[in-house]
């Protein structure tokens, strides 16, 4: 199914929508839960039908703001990209020097062996983290029209039963769009470039815990943390303000 597959659903469930209101507004039942719904469906559905028929323009707006903000989705994955080819290379160095030294006749009881796997642990989660925001950032970049589109027909919903996750969705697809590229500007506005950070020798380990991995802690973890969260909060404000309720985000963020 493509999106004009979705719109034209959305448009479908607008009428739907709007033709169930006014059958509510006629029916002789003096119940006011029931005859309440009558207008509240005919703008609901108006209200749709105007979402559906503004989404080439929402699409420009999106674009259009990117290109003000000076957004480069090409850089953005590259510069994942390199971070985690980065962290690879440290883990493999990590994990190079933790195989020879435990290979040796009690080398388990090293001193040097717990500090290493500490720093394995760690890595492999930045690693992690590095990969789920690649596979978010991959998710918004290819679908940010479908995820606009689903929004747009959860609204559309009858007796607004999705109309609270569509804002939402919509909310998400355009701030997220337009913010995940912005990171990197983000980490460089406040001196963080973890690209920068590595471990060329498996001696300097001094290097490691006093550098790289307090570099990778800020710039993969709290830093990321604090500017996601700022993108939850815009998303949540433009969903709750499209949908005219409180709305959550259509993907968990806390991986973080």
């Amino acid at each position: 199914m493509n999106v004009f597959e979705i719109l034209a659903i959305s448009q479908d469930l607008a009428g739907l929508t709007y033709f169930l209101g006014t059958l509510l507004m006629a029916v002789p039942i003096p119940v006011y839960g029931v005859k309440k719904w009558g207008p509240r469906l005919v703008i609901d559905g108006i209200y749709s039908s105007v979402l559906v028929n503004l989404y080439e323009t929402l699409i420009a707006i999106i674009a259009q703001l990117g290109s003000y903000l000076g957004i480069n989705w090409s850089y953005y994955m590259n510069w994942l990209y390199q971070l985690l080819t980065g962290e690879l290379q440290v883990y493999t160095l990590l994990r190079t020097l933790y195989t020879t030294i435990t290979s040796f006749p009690y080398g388990g009881i090293n001193p040097i062996v717990g500090p290493l796997s500490l720093f394995l642990s760690m890595i492999s989660g930045f690693m992690s983290i590095t990969g789920t925001l690649i596979v978010i950032s991959q998710l918004v970049y290819n679908y940010v029209g479908l995820i606009l589109a689903l929004g747009i027909l959860l609204i559309s919903i009858p007796f607004r039963v999705g109309r609270s996750i569509g804002g939402s969705f919509i909310g998400f697809s355009i701030v997220f769009y337009i913010g995940l590229p912005l990171l990197p500007s983000f980490l460089s506005a406040f001196n963080v470039n973890v690209l920068q950070n590595t471990v060329n020798s498996a001696d300097n380990l001094t290097v490691l815990a006093t550098q790289v991995i307090p570099a990778y802690i800020e710039g993969t973890i709290l830093m990321p943390l604090v500017y996601i969260g700022i993108l939850t909060s815009l998303s949540i404000g433009i969903g709750s303000a499209i949908s005219g309720s409180y709305s959550r985000l259509p993907i968990p963020v806390d991986f973080l």
